[in-house]
């Protein structure tokens, strides 16, 4: 691991890249190159042209919502890529993401929700439990990403925007083929280092090649990328050959995958991660997926794989969760691409390829969560399939339940969002006859309605725009035969963010049981950046002509039936050409049917008189055109058309006049502008908090994402390139043995124009675009009570990294620097500052490229092919078809990009007016190999300071007492289990304290001693754990030098049924009828009372000089009695929603009511 500092681990990056690229291809790294200038010079849709010689302008056409926290740990980047059906394209576009619940769960675990995005953190909570000698809690909670609903996206079985919080998944994007395919998957196919080993020099079968086989999607060429989401931790890996795995964000959580035979082929059948804490996590209900009209070997392929079981370190306890089978299809985006020949020499043939993709997933929904303690999470799902998924069914319920002890939520759903599953309410019911309880609403923004998927109508980013042209956008690009300059128009649609429609689908307002409420004000994201505000000024030959057009209404009304003017910009004293096209069907003609048009000039003064008569010959009986000139237009002069009919009733239509106009010639200025003012995708503007049915205002908070000079704070981290330039060949040998062979990507003849962006799509935390600062200003009940002032790091601090190479790859991104808080500033209603946090970071670049073999494991492969067979006799010439037999290909190398942030420094100044400053500088050292904090140290004001140095299992594992367990404990993966702690003041040492373990048989491997020492004195050991239970429970502890404390556990071993003083362990098992009465009790999930209160008095009368506390508990609800070392019993009581309602004493009095009551 090297550590680096910003930004040297982004220009570290380039060196990793450098060294994956083929030998024969580093000489064109980093160069300029035209692919360069088009991502620089890409003007889109909205072209204003200025023409500053004729001085015209021409238009070419409460609590649950969080802001500080986020819901999963690490913060990484999301990519997006349409599935594509072209061929022409770099292969990078074979990618199959995983299915919309596995979609929905990792969209929250990618995508943490901070305040760098402005988005804030929707949830409902649902259910947590926490096992204290299970040592995990586990939460169940819907949760809504309010960062904006894209076009194409598919509701999860909760509803548009949400998704079920419950477990976990490892899904994978499969890129090309799926990693795991006999021979041909990327662990197995060994890259190609050049183009000629790919193309496989050598008489040979064109189809034998490895290349052709890798286009045609027979082998693979990139390692599929796999995410994880599970109990608070998110991320990815990739696999690589030899058994190796690489974490694109750092962690030392282990991976383990495991093959089955899955429909007679060997796939992924299971997962099992570890953490660092030795809990094993197994994801072995998987998903299988079908590519539709896929065939062969490879067509299905394990997609997904659900979380099943949660094993404590012991392995003897475990979280167990059940599914249900379920099948649907997968529809995926409509993709586009063009090839357009650069010149019309006859030779190149434009080709226009595209489609969609479809896949059948037989999947899993999840039915049942049960707990170590008998506790059960139902999930039941409506009896009738959702209507926008075939096959599916959406979540009706979620009850837990124990016993005769049940509550849970009623979910109710419509499809008011064009059509697509809608979450309106969530009820908490409670009890067997389910009494519904006030609710959870939902209401959305109705501005805007989404169009269906797969809509033309979408901006870069995926969210609903104004486009009604084609996915491909339009561009002006430095291209040959360029019209302005060397910038050539290539038409298209129109891809810009619209302030509006980005909001369709999107969450507004939430309303609580309580009768508070929050309402979402949301607007649509800003950035600066020069791809968004591009200018680019021109001198152009003008042409000797331009062609206007106009329409103008006809019907058989009084005259003039219809009127329209014209601007005459053509020069004067030249001839000008008309023609006049009309509908001859329309009306009814009773005969010597016409329409008659008049020109007049500016002084309304006919200068024109053209008839067309209904039974002018025509080759198109549908349309009649009439020819003509006029001479002697005045420039900049008014003209005037006027349309009247003659014999015809009941016409109603529209003429077309197109003319052509001579112009000066000579040269021009051109300025070639397109400013995009929004982003896709949302940020918060205002978020207002009601107490009492949105009528009371209790807190407003106002965002403001700018810089200190005013202008957007916000970064790109993706700027579209939709365009490239490649010189393509033929090959015009018919004989399949041909040796292959291509002169070189140079001379470009052709423009290849996708509708999907060449390079990804990255969203960090949530988000396409990063704030550097960001400014909160709250209010409550009408009055200011400050603002705080955010800086955080952005892609504007580190840019990702786009090589300069065809074909290309994926950008670089470091995707765990972005988000990460750089300064808070806090003030007061006065504007007065209190308190000022910096932080400092280190980023942390995973060298696995320095290690021998290990970049061969991972490296990929982009291919695109450049030659095409011509066996076409039948013309003259050779020509280049694009969809023809592909002859030869261009490759380029890449490798991923992992590694990790630490914050190595803070430093907080807390101001007092008339006082001196109290600065505080906390500094932390990290352990480089395996990523914990090993040292922090603490510095005030007075310049004193204390450190603490912290020892993991590791560190004991070398050497010194117990060293063996320590290792089996690392080799476990226990490896954060603290084990030292040392404190120092001014650098001497104050107290040292640390644990022995021991290894206690049926894999327990926990603490034995905890020695303490103080200053320079002796060691002393403090306290000795004296037993354990097989499932690694502490049963019996003492202090040193002191009486015995005795434990026992029930209702699964994580409830304290009984507490014993002054009695060791064997006393109490011998009372209680030996290890194997302790140990059935310990198990029994659903004991009665009586047997839980027999433990309890049985330990009193046994053990009279103990002394001893019970307690019995309904493990869904809580204790439900505590009875203390005398003897005295309080009793507690809930009611069906699982609230404390009633304590009593043990006389059954009433000590205590609770009565829950909501606000009108």
């Amino acid at each position: 691991m090297k550590i680096l500092n910003v930004p040297d681990f982004v220009r570290h990056a380039k060196t990793i890249v450098r060294q994956a690229i083929p030998i024969d291809r580093q000489k064109d790294f980093g160069k300029s190159s035209l692919q360069r200038i088009l991502a620089n010079r890409i003007l889109e849709s909205s072209i204003t042209i200025k023409n500053f010689n004729a001085n015209y302008t021409h238009m070419l056409n409460i609590r649950n919502i969080i802001f500080g926290g986020s819901y999963m740990l690490l913060m990484l980047i999301h990519f997006c890529a349409s599935a594509q059906t072209a061929s022409l394209t770099p292969s990078l576009e074979n990618v199959i993401p995983p299915a919309p619940n596995a979609a929905a769960l990792n969209k929250f675990g990618n995508m943490p929700i901070g305040q760098s995005t402005g988005i804030p953190s929707v949830s409902v909570p649902i259910y947590a439990w926490a096992g204290k000698n299970f040592g995990k809690q586990i939460n169940i909670s819907l949760n809504y990403h309010l960062g904006g609903i894209k076009v194409d996206e598919t509701a999860s079985n909760v509803g548009l925007g949400w998704a079920l919080n419950a477990g976990g998944v490892v899904s994978r994007t499969v890129r090309g083929v799926y990693d795991e395919l006999p021979g041909d998957g990327f662990l197995y196919k060994q890259m190609p280092v050049n183009n000629n080993e790919g193309n496989n020099y050598g008489l040979i079968a064109n189809n034998e090649r490895t290349f052709y086989r890798m286009n045609a999607g027979l082998v693979d060429t990139q390692n599929d990328i796999f995410n994880y989401s599970f109990n608070g931790q998110s991320g990815r890996f990739v696999l690589g050959k030899n058994g190796d795995i690489l974490f694109l964000e750092q962690t030392k959580i282990k991976v383990e995958k495991f093959t089955d035979i899955i429909n007679g082929k060997p796939l992924f059948s299971k997962f099992i991660i570890t953490d660092e804490y030795g809990y094993k996590y197994v994801f072995e209900d998987y998903e299988l997926s079908v590519r539709v009209n896929g065939s062969g070997w490879n067509s299905s392929y394990t997609s997904s794989w659900y979380l099943s079981k949660i094993y404590n370190p012991t392995n003897n306890d475990s979280i167990d969760f059940s599914y249900d089978n379920v099948s649907f299809r997968n529809e995926y985006g409509v993709s586009a691409t063009d090839a357009i020949p650069l010149y019309n020499d006859g030779v190149g043939f434009p080709a226009s390829m595209g489609g969609g993709s479809s896949v059948d997933v037989f999947g899993k929904r999840l039915r049942k969560i049960t707990f170590p303690d008998g506790n059960a999470a139902d999930f039941y799902y409506q009896s009738a399939m959702r209507q926008d998924l075939y096959g599916d069914y959406l979540l009706q319920k979620v009850k837990m339940s124990k016993g005769d002890a049940s509550f849970g939520y009623l979910l109710s759903h419509d499809y008011s969002l064009a059509g697509r599953a809608t979450l309106l309410s969530v009820i908490p019911i409670g009890g067997a006859s389910e009494i519904q309880d006030k609710p959870y609403t939902f209401e959305y923004f109705n501005g805007a309605v989404l169009p269906p998927k797969f809509s033309v109508q979408q901006d870069h980013w995926g969210y609903y725009n104004f486009n009604q042209g084609s996915f491909i956008p339009k561009e002006y690009l430095i291209a040959p035969n360029g019209q302005y300059g060397n910038f050539r128009e290539f038409q298209g649609g129109n891809r810009d963010t619209d302030p509006t429609r980005v909001k369709a689908g999107s969450m507004v307002k939430m309303s609580y049981p309580t009768g508070g409420s929050t309402v979402f004000d949301m607007e649509a994201n800003r950035a600066k950046d020069n791809w968004l505000e591009q200018n680019e000024t021109v001198t152009t030959t003008l042409p000797p002509y331009s062609y206007q057009n106009t329409t103008i209404s006809v019907s058989s009304d009084n005259y003039p039936s219809g009127t329209q003017t014209f601007l005459f910009q053509g020069e004067n004293s030249t001839s000008t050409n008309f023609d006049i096209t009309i509908n001859p069907l329309g009306g009814s003609c009773s005969s010597g049917c016409s329409i008659t048009f008049e020109i007049y000039n500016a002084s309304n003064g006919l200068i024109s008189t053209q008839q067309i008569n209904f039974t002018d010959p025509s080759p198109d009986p549908y349309h009649i055109t009439k020819s003509f000139s006029l001479s002697g237009l005045v420039k900049n002069q008014t003209y005037t058309i006027k349309a009247y009919t003659a014999n015809l009733s009941g016409y109603n239509d529209y003429a077309q006049i197109n003319w052509r106009e001579t112009n000066a010639g000579g040269t021009s200025t051109i300025t070639l502008t397109h400013v995009q003012e929004f982003v896709g995708g949302l940020r918060a503007k205002k978020v207002s908090d009601f107490t009492d049915n949105s009528t009371q205002l209790a807190q407003v908070k106002e965002y403001e994402y700018l810089n200190e000079d005013g202008t957007s704070s916000g970064a790109l981290g993706f700027k579209p390139v939709y365009s490239y330039m490649v010189k393509y060949e033929y090959e015009e040998d018919p004989e399949i043995f041909h040796e292959p062979s291509y002169q070189g990507n140079f001379n470009y003849n052709y423009i290849i124009r996708t509708s999907s962006s060449i390079n990804d799509i990255a969203y960090a935390n949530g988000s396409p675009v990063t704030y550097k600062r960001v400014v909160e200003k709250t209010t409550s009940n009408g009055n200011s009570i400050g603002k705080t002032v955010r800086n955080f790091t952005s892609f504007q601090d580190y840019a990702p990294i786009v090589q300069d190479i065809f074909p290309s790859v994926p950008t670089e991104y470091a995707s765990w620097s972005y988000g990460l808080l750089k300064k808070e500033e806090i003030y007061n209603a006065s504007n007065q500052l209190l308190k000022k946090t910096e932080n400092t970071y280190a980023f942390g670049v995973d060298d696995y490229y320095n290690q021998a073999g290990r970049v061969e494991n991972f490296r990929s492969i982009s291919i695109a092919p450049v030659k095409f067979m011509w066996v076409d006799t039948a013309l003259t010439i050779p020509h280049i078809v694009p969809t023809a037999d592909p002859h030869y290909f261009l490759m380029s190398s890449f490798t991923p990009f992992a590694g990790r942030a630490e914050l190595t420094e803070s430093v907080t100044t807390d101001f007092h007016p008339g006082q001196a400053d109290l600065v505080t500088t906390t500094s932390n050292t990290y352990d480089q190999s395996e990523f914990y904090l090993k040292e922090s140290k603490i510095v005030n004001s007075k310049n004193e300071e204390r450190k603490t140095v912290i020892e993991y299992t590791k560190d004991r594992a070398i050497s010194g007492p117990n060293a063996a367990v320590f290792s089996v404990m690392y080799s476990r993966n226990m490896i954060k289990n603290i084990v030292g702690e040392r404190q120092f003041l001014n650098n001497d040492q104050i107290i040292y304290q640390r644990k022995d373990f021991a290894d206690w048989g049926g894999n327990v491997y926990a603490p034995s001693i905890i020695y303490s020492q103080r200053l320079s004195e002796t060691e002393e050991a403090r306290i000795r754990f004296l037993n354990y239970d097989s499932h690694g429970t502490g049963v019996s502890v003492k202090q040193e030098g002191g009486a015995p404390m005795c434990y026992i556990w029930g209702y699964g071993g994580d409830y304290l049924v009984a507490k014993v003083s002054n009695a060791d362990y064997a006393a109490v098992l011998a009372v209680l009828g030996g290890t194997q009465a302790v140990e059935d009790f310990r198990n029994d999930k659903n004991p009665s009372d009586a047997a839980v209160e027999t433990i309890g008095n049985t330990l009193r009368a046994n053990l009279p000089s103990a002394q001893v506390e019970s307690f019995t508990y309904n493990t869904l609800l809580g204790m439900t009695s505590h009875t203390d070392m005398k003897g005295l019993k309080n009793s507690y009581e809930y009611d069906v929603f699982g609230r404390l309602r009633y304590v009593k004493d043990q006389n059954q009095n009433i000590v205590k009511s609770n009565i829950y009551h909501y606000k009108n």
